[in-house]
């Protein structure tokens, strides 16, 4: 079998909204019944239908109520809902409408949904011209002759309405002009209704105030009303204004001062001075009391008297007072048009009162500009230095001094000097900064800073960087300057080149040669070099009193021997010198003086008895006795030389023995 398939959807009924028909349009204020159709055109029932109705603004839905419950609408079924409408008071244009929403339930084919129809129903009415608001016209009563001060008078001020339709309930305020003061017990006033047409009168009193000044016065009028503008009150406002002619008060105007100088034979120059006379002439008609003269300069100028305020006598109508002052240009002139600027107050009459008045003006004077050139920029030079001596050892603590001068033409301020020692040198205990308020130009200044030289600091000239951070006025301007030197210092590693005491032989004979040695050790972290040995003093033969050893590299070791052959018996004295250069290129010289004993050779003694053979006698003993007397003298020999060799040994141990002790500097021969 089949499988029935799901049926589509149908789609919402269409509803058809109309209504009745109205004899006539409808007007402002009348009550109609109007009867509201909805034709269902499809098959199937609309259920719980709700209609809403929305008028315009020119309608109302009498009742309080403007949504209705329909009964079910079948299929190409049709019902009715009967309304009241009424028109408003106003109705601005004859098209006004009811809006109709209906909301209805309907079954699908698949499921009961909602459906909506809007439409809009038309309801002619006869709109209603609105009324423009009247204008008011407010005019015055004849004034015989224009207001004279303090007079008093009576104004009859009219309303008249020059609209089509009634003001209501008019209110009328007046305010005066300042000059003006309104006598009557007061300013609003409550008018009966005004027709088209007609007018109303007010009278009220004013007074014109003593000192009227202004012969252009009025009173200002406000009407607030209410009327018809087709169908409802409106309020209203007319604002108006009426003149009042008035006699303005004669008053003595403020006097006119005229400010003149003296002439210049030449312009202003830089540094010179001029007596400037000032004269103020009184163009007015009334004098001026008491008049007090200001007087400022402008920028290049100076003012050399010693005040700046002068009281000068009464000027009376065309006369004048001169005041002389003393000026003198700054060292710079920037602009030729100079000035001094007046200020003079007093007191004038002005017909009623006496009144304080100021009168200001200006004077130019011609200047010389000064030709400007940019300020040189002061440097900062080290002058000289000092370090204590010739050369500073790695280690060692020195004291740095140095001179430095400003070499510019303008004074430098908030002076910073930083000293940097680099990587050879920090500082002993000290700051690197140092702060000076004030260096003249030309001037100098001396610091000292203790300093030291780091111990593994290389050997040669190092440097230490100086600088200089400064401040100056260049033209009214403050500018920052700065300065970088290095000086050199040359530093040296300290020599510790040891070199241990030799040991002399004990006992030696002449014609023997022996062998001295001088052990030695370069604990110093630089070379020494040209290392020369020599022999001195009598006595003793050597293949070579000189010897030229060259260089001896940092960290090493050896010996230096010496051959010494005795000539002679007796006690020989003998002195080993080793002189050399240091890192610093100082030659030094070390000495070490030896005295030891030398004997004179005997040879052995063969008498010829000792060689006679008894004849008889078969066996050679003097040739026996021979061989031992040689071997006793060899035994000896070997003896002396081993002895010696021990004794060396021993001197070569006592000496590494001593590289770390520092006190061995002291014994003689020992490390400078």
């Amino acid at each position: 079998p089949d499988i029935p398939s799901t049926p589509e959807a149908a789609p919402a009924p269409m509803v058809v909204i109309s209504r009745s028909d109205l004899d006539k349009p409808i007007e402002a204020g009348q009550t109609v019944d109007v009867i509201v159709y909805f034709r269902n055109l499809g098959n199937t029932k609309l259920k719980s239908a709700v209609a809403t109705f929305t008028p315009t603004d020119g309608l109302i839905i009498e009742g309080g109520n403007s949504s209705f419950v329909l009964d079910e609408i079948g299929g190409k079924k049709t019902v009715s809902v009967k309304l009241k409408v009424k028109g408003a008071s106003t109705i601005a244009t004859p098209a006004q409408s009811l809006g109709v929403e209906l909301k209805f339930n309907y079954y699908n084919n698949i499921s009961t949904v909602q459906g909506s129809v809007t439409d809009k129903v038309s309801i002619p009415a006869l709109g209603r011209e609105s009324v423009p608001q009247p204008p008011v016209v407010v005019t015055r009563s004849p004034i015989d002759a224009p207001v004279a001060p303090g007079q008093i008078l009576d104004v009859v001020l009219t309303i008249r309405n020059g609209g089509t339709t009634k003001l209501v309930s008019p209110v009328l305020a007046v305010t005066p002009s300042d000059s003006l003061l309104l006598l009557s017990d007061t300013s609003t006033f409550l008018l009966k209704d005004i027709e088209p047409g007609k007018s109303q009168n007010v009278t009220v009193r004013i007074q014109a105030a003593k000192d009227l000044a202004s012969t252009s016065q009025a009173l200002s009028t406000e009407l607030k009303f209410s009327y018809d503008n087709g169908g409802m009150l409106t309020q209203a406002t007319a604002s108006d204004r009426v003149g009042i002619p008035a006699q303005g008060k004669e008053s003595v105007p403020q006097p006119v001062v005229i400010l003149t100088r003296s002439s210049m034979p030449k312009p202003l120059s830089a540094g010179e001075s001029a007596t400037v006379t000032l004269t103020f002439q009184n163009k007015g008609t009334t004098k001026l009391v008491s008049p007090v003269l200001g007087v400022s300069t402008s920028e290049a100028l100076m003012l050399l008297n010693d005040s700046s305020s002068f009281l000068l006598s009464d000027i009376e109508p065309g006369q004048s007072q001169s005041v002389a002052v003393q000026v003198k240009a700054v060292g710079e002139i920037t602009s030729a048009n100079q000035s001094l600027s007046t200020e003079l107050k007093y007191t004038y009459y002005n017909g009623e009162a006496m009144t304080q008045a100021t009168a200001s003006d200006k004077v130019n004077l011609v200047a010389n500009v000064t030709e400007k050139t940019d300020t040189s920029v002061p440097n900062v030079v080290i002058r000289g230095f000092t370090y204590g001596e010739t050369s500073v050892a790695a280690g060692s603590r020195f004291p740095l001094s140095f001179t430095f001068e400003n070499t510019g033409k303008v004074a430098i301020e908030n002076l910073v000097v930083t000293v940097d020692g680099g990587e050879s040198f920090a500082m002993d205990g000290s700051t690197n900064t140092f702060f000076y308020r004030a260096l003249s130009a030309g001037g100098t200044q001396k610091q000292d800073v203790p300093m030291r030289t780091v111990p593994t600091s290389k050997s040669g000239a190092q440097s230490v960087s100086v600088g200089f951070k400064y401040e100056y006025v260049d033209g009214g301007k403050r500018t920052q300057a700065t300065s970088d030197i290095k000086i050199s210092i040359p530093v040296y590693q300290p020599d510790r080149f040891q070199i241990n005491t030799p040991v002399p032989p004990e006992q030696t004979t002449v014609g023997e040669e022996v062998e001295i040695l001088l052990t030695y050790v370069n604990k110093g972290k630089d070379d020494i070099a040209n290392v020369e040995a020599t022999v001195e003093g009598d006595g003793v033969d050597t293949p070579s009193r000189v010897q030229y050893l060259g260089n001896i590299t940092a960290g090493t070791n050896g010996s230096i021997g010496f051959a010494l052959t005795p000539n002679q018996a007796g006690e020989i004295k003998v002195v080993l010198k080793v002189s050399y250069e240091d890192a610093d290129q100082q030659i030094k010289t070390r000495e070490f003086p030896l005295t030891f004993q030398a004997e004179e050779f005997v040879p052995p003694d063969f008498s010829d008895e000792d060689f006679n053979v008894d004849e008889g006698n078969s066996f050679p003993w003097v040739w026996v006795a021979a061989v031992g007397g040689g071997l006793a003298v060899l035994a000896l020999a070997v003896f002396l030389i081993r002895r010696k060799k021990a004794a060396k040994a021993d001197a070569g141990e006592e000496s590494w023995d001593d590289w770390g002790d520092e006190g061995s500097n002291n014994a003689p021969g020992g490390e400078d």
